[in-house]
């Protein structure tokens, strides 16, 4: 149980390294209030010592703040960690409450903040086995299930494209037995998204078996993915494009249409998460074993799980920053 998160504040002579037990979901609400509060947000944590890094299985967010720099690097939270449009928005508006900083995505997500403070990335790397999906491409059992959208140029130059359940690991790392298994009556010559599902896909990939390029993009963390995909494809070419899905539509020139984002509704929806009330996990973990020992049970707590510490902003200030950030971001609009 639990969101965890590695929260680092970058110093002249190094780094402090702080772990959170419950944040990771919560932390784009967390850090979105600037420097001064992300900050304080921070050291209000658990430091732990510089051996504690977590791994790219257990870390489920992170952020690294280097004041010096005026840079924020971060990953966590739900819709922002796995919808592109929603988490584009969540970090313009983010950028007028920040000013003058850099804020950057962790699209490695505990790679990206480790090798930051110059930690290699073998210290963070699990070497995880994946669980594979099936090795064909057929669509999910209900419209509104697609993840990715899998698009392939075959050597007779004909190009299909294939909506799946699923993101792109549990594919790509069967390696060409995807090809060997691929159904070309599953494929579409054109597809457009708003007919399946309201739902935006949270990843893509490309294949041209002609020259042996692959391209991917994804919304999700994916630690060491192009070396991964390297070792499986070994004499293809692997193209990462991060988040930007418009490279695939560029490949397809016009044969694939993603959802067309209603701004307005998302800001709504962001306002919305923004002013909710902080949850406590720690007195949700009392209840739990108050009720339990209460049955007769005995009951064990890992020390981690009280490792949180809620930072108390008053509602006030948080729709004051609020007010600002839609303001500037309104006026940029126009």
């Amino acid at each position: 149980m639990g969101q965890r998160a590695n929260l680092v504040i970058v110093k002249q002579d190094g780094y402090d390294l702080y772990y959170n037990h419950w944040c990771a979901n919560t932390l784009p609400s967390d850090l979105f209030w600037g420097p001064e509060h992300a900050i304080s947000f921070i050291q209000a944590q658990k430091k732990v010592d510089q051996t504690d890094w977590l791994d790219d299985i257990w870390a489920e967010g992170g952020a690294v703040i280097d004041e010096a720099k005026k840079l924020l690097l971060f990953y966590g939270g739900e819709d922002v960690q796995s919808n592109i449009p929603y988490r584009r928005l969540f970090l313009e508006l983010m950028q007028r409450v920040w000013g003058d900083w850099e804020i950057h995505w962790a699209h490695e997500g505990i790679v990206d903040l480790a090798e930051y403070v110059g930690v290699s990335r073998d210290k963070v790397l699990s070497g995880k086995d994946d669980d594979l999906a099936n090795v064909n491409l057929r669509p999910p059992g209900a419209m509104d299930w697609i993840d990715t959208i899998a698009s392939i140029k075959f050597e007779d130059e004909e190009t299909l494209i294939f909506p799946l359940d699923g993101g792109i690991e549990g594919y790509l790392l069967h390696g060409p037995e995807l090809l060997q298994n691929c159904n070309k009556s599953f494929g579409y010559k054109q597809f457009h998204m708003e007919e399946w599902a309201s739902d935006f896909p949270s990843s893509g990939f490309h294949l041209d078996i002609k020259n042996k390029q692959i391209e991917i993009w994804y919304a999700e963390v994916f630690s060491n993915i192009v070396q991964r995909l390297q070792e499986k494809w070994q004499d293809w070419k692997v193209i990462d494009h991060l988040d930007r899905y418009e490279a695939q539509i560029e490949i397809l020139r016009g044969r694939l249409q993603f959802q067309t984002e209603d701004s307005s509704k998302r800001l709504l929806e962001i306002k919305a998460s923004l002013l909710r009330s902080p949850t406590n996990p720690l007195g949700t973990i009392s209840t739990l074993v108050t009720r339990l020992q209460k049955d007769g049970k005995e009951v064990k707590v890992s020390p981690y799980a009280y490792m949180h510490e809620n930072y108390g902003m008053p509602k006030t200030i948080r729709e004051d920053i609020i007010r600002y950030a839609f303001s500037m971001f309104e006026n940029n609009e126009k």
